[in-house]
């Protein structure tokens, strides 16, 4: 009993330690990840235009640095082409509504004083704004100086997926043999069933991002609005994230049509509207299989949940996670159910 207590004891002690260890390292811990997950994603994204390579005759070290060439030019040739335009952009945009968010704060306090409520320290509330659309900007340039630094991550993390290309099979079945061998066959099937999932959701996502940014880019472009396309790409972008990515796609389109004028503002959210009616009725559905969507009520916890835990990244993440837990637990269940006969 006595040798039992101290056992516990060492082991509450090592992971206490451990846990301050992680604690303190948690930034270098952070970038590891970081280059994994990356690496693992180049992996999964290229593996199909390695296998398509090999099969045209390409040796797999040939197949994994041309599909990593490929990879960099394409992320080489958008940055190049695209990226300057947005940032630019984007800072102009952040400015000129910055005039717009006071008139409204104006507007709001003049309809507030009718109804006999005073806002008090007006001008500090102003300038508050004011400094937070500048915060804005600023954090704009920053947030491209922080992807500049991320790129030696980035291009270590196309190193280790070159030699995952090229080895992918023999890691592959390493990974395998470490698993217990009544565990091999369903962990190849929750994989299979995982991988399907993400793509089938990845893709549909994808299509549907391209259909809202399209249809709202002609719409706006109908319209007369300035800066249709830079507009038009934020909903796009936006639609990523779910239930708030609309809304969030939409303010930057009513603050350039509100100094435009009342009508052509609604205008614009009229077309916001009709957009998002097609999207969740027509397009989403046909788009995304019935294996690969999910409950709305379970979505929106899982957003409010993870959102709350991590942010923006929660956010982002929390349905295809949702997605992947449940491929994986309905693998699972059909293999043991096949075991099980």
């Amino acid at each position: 009993m006595l040798a039992a207590t101290k056992k516990s004891w060492f082991i509450a002690i090592g992971l206490a330690l451990l846990a301050v260890f992680l604690y303190q390292k948690r930034a270098t811990l952070w970038q590891i990840a970081t280059v994994t997950a990356f690496s693992g994603a180049f992996t999964l994204l290229l593996a199909p235009v390695c296998s398509w390579l090999e099969r045209k005759g390409c040796s797999s070290a040939t197949a994994a640095i041309l599909s990593i060439a490929l990879l960099f030019l394409t992320i080489v040739i958008l940055l190049s082409a695209f990226i300057p335009y947005l940032v630019a952009h984007s800072i102009d945009l952040f400015r000129s509504v910055t005039p717009t968010i006071t008139k409204l704060f104006s507007y709001l306090e003049n309809i507030l004083v009718q109804y006999g409520v005073q806002i008090e320290q007006k001008d500090k509330v102003i300038n508050l704004l004011t400094s937070s659309a500048t915060a804005i900007t600023t954090r704009v340039a920053r947030g491209s100086m922080a992807f500049a630094q991320q790129a030696g991550l980035i291009g270590f993390s196309l190193v280790i997926a070159y030699y995952l290309l090229r080895e992918r099979r023999i890691v592959a079945n390493h990974l395998i043999l470490c698993l217990p061998i009544h565990w091999r066959t369903s962990f190849l099937c929750a994989l299979l069933g995982c991988k399907n999932a993400v793509l089938g959701y990845l893709s549909g996502v994808l299509k549907t991002s391209l259909f809202v940014g399209g249809a709202t880019l002609l719409g706006l472009l109908l319209l007369g609005v300035r800066d249709a396309f830079l507009l038009a790409l934020f909903m796009g972008f936006f639609e990523v994230l779910p239930y708030i990515g609309p809304v969030l796609g939409a303010i930057p389109i009513l603050l350039v049509t509100l100094p435009e004028g009342m009508y052509r503002a609604l205008l614009s959210l009229g077309l916001v509207i009709i957009v998002q009616q097609i999207e969740g009725n027509f397009v989403s559905p046909y788009f995304t299989a019935s294996s690969t969507s999910i409950h709305p009520l379970t979505a929106l916890i899982s957003v409010f949940i993870l959102g709350s835990l991590m942010g923006l990244w929660g956010i982002v993440l929390a349905i295809p996670l949702v997605v992947t837990l449940r491929s994986v637990y309905w693998s699972i269940r059909q293999m043991t159910a096949l075991m099980n006969r």
